[in-house]
């Protein structure tokens, strides 16, 4: 089967619906299956006090601003996705049609989102980096059939950028070994100057993965939120043609 490609536009809309549709055009331009937002709400996210609360606030938008840039994605057929991060985020991913919700890692106990996640979302990316295989393991035998149908299983480790020694690559040989008729998907955290930047997806194609999660952004120059490992557009559509 093909490998899905996703253009992982993250926090680079910067609370710009502008922005986030230049970005959702981009994606298409590269050739991308899907564009993948960050659903920000500071307060699902933080408490105040906390250092990044005020961006999270930044991040924000409302329900017409995000039709908009659902209209950008779905008028030219593309896929699109919302990372979550608790039930309001949620609703307004599902309010917009979108096609698949992204929970983290570190929402990966959160159980009241992950329920609501995979009940009433078509598709969930669940990111697995730093989670142990047995912790996983738990998890999938307390799913039944439909709900793993709807499931990918998502690893990569991000650290602005991830350096290639990071990234772990055979760890997909282990989930795959596991959980072998799981979708499975690799988020490639490169740092977006490197040579690595154009070609490091395709070193997760041997170990079966359905899925490449790769960030995207309009310009690196401009130094958009989450630029560090993305590339722009005609750099994306380089990656989308070698994986292809």
């Amino acid at each position: 089967m093909p490998v899905e490609i996703i253009a992982e536009a993250a926090q680079g809309y910067e609370g710009d619906a502008t922005l986030a549709r230049l970005l959702a055009r981009g994606a298409v331009h590269a050739g991308a299956d899907a564009v993948k937002f960050q659903l920000v709400y500071a307060d699902e996210l933080a408490t105040p006090d906390y250092s990044y609360y005020g961006l999270f606030k930044k991040l924000e938008m409302g329900l017409e601003e995000w039709r908009s840039v659902a209209a950008e994605a779905t008028q030219a057929g593309m896929g699109l996705a919302f990372d979550v991060f608790g039930l309001e985020s949620l609703r307004l991913a599902l309010t917009l049609c979108a096609a698949a919700v992204k929970v983290h890692a570190a929402d990966f106990f959160n159980q009241a989102l992950v329920s609501a996640a995979l009940e009433e979302a078509p598709r969930v990316f669940f990111s697995v980096g730093g989670i142990s295989v047995d912790e996983i393991g738990e998890f999938i035998e307390r799913c039944d059939h439909a709900t793993l149908k709807k499931l990918t299983l998502l690893y990569g480790f991000q650290n602005e950028p991830t350096a290639t020694s990071d990234n772990n690559l055979r760890r997909l040989a282990v989930l795959r070994a596991r959980f072998p008729t799981l979708e499975l998907g690799f988020m490639d955290h490169a740092d977006g100057d490197s040579d690595e930047a154009g070609w490091l997806g395709l070193l997760a194609l041997p170990f079966g993965v359905t899925l490449i999660d790769k960030h995207i952004t309009l310009d690196r120059s401009l130094q958009l939120e989450d630029y560090v490992s993305a590339v722009n557009s005609e750099g994306f559509a380089r990656y989308v043609a070698r994986i292809r």
